[in-house]
């Protein structure tokens, strides 16, 4: 019995490392959005990775249910012997479920600042194509301006 609460232990404590380091790379891609020259490639990888960190909590999560249904009966009918373990993976779940909260404010915060970034680099594009538009109706007015027809040739048909 004590191996199956060590290993419910040791998938919380894995989760909440797994949560840690979701969090770090959050605070990388608010550091990366930013930046004025952002690189997409790191910004990519760094949402590749943390999607493969959720995949590796689901797995977590799967493993602990099935761990936990082979001993929930145990340590229901003898919640005083396993008192000290069943405190310490409630202090953990509850931790977890903080940081589960704070990743997904953060997540939403970070899904705003996209949209934003998306939008400066929108605006900041049609900009450059405009200026490339006017300095090319400019150019092509200044050759219109200087054009002189032919003054010898009559001009009427």
């Amino acid at each position: 019995m004590d191996a199956y609460l060590d290993m419910l232990q040791d998938s919380l404590k894995r989760k909440l490392e797994i949560l840690n380091r979701i969090m770090k790379y959050q605070r990388e891609e608010s550091d990366m959005l930013k930046e004025s020259n952002m690189e997409m490639e790191a910004f990519d990888k760094s949402i590749s990775d943390k999607v493969v960190l959720a995949e590796s909590i689901d797995s977590l999560d799967d493993g602990f249910e099935r761990v936990y249904d082979r001993v929930r009966e145990e340590m229901i009918g003898h919640k005083e012997k396993y008192a000290v373990q069943i405190r310490a993976m409630q202090d953990m779940i509850a931790e977890i479920s903080e940081k589960n909260v704070l990743i997904q404010a953060e997540e939403n915060r970070l899904r705003l600042e996209v949209d934003n970034y998306a939008k400066r680099e929108s605006a900041a594009l049609r900009q450059k194509r405009d200026s490339g538009k006017a300095a090319r109706n400019y150019y092509n007015n200044m050759k219109k301006l200087n054009y002189v027809g032919s003054q010898f040739m009559d001009k009427k048909k």
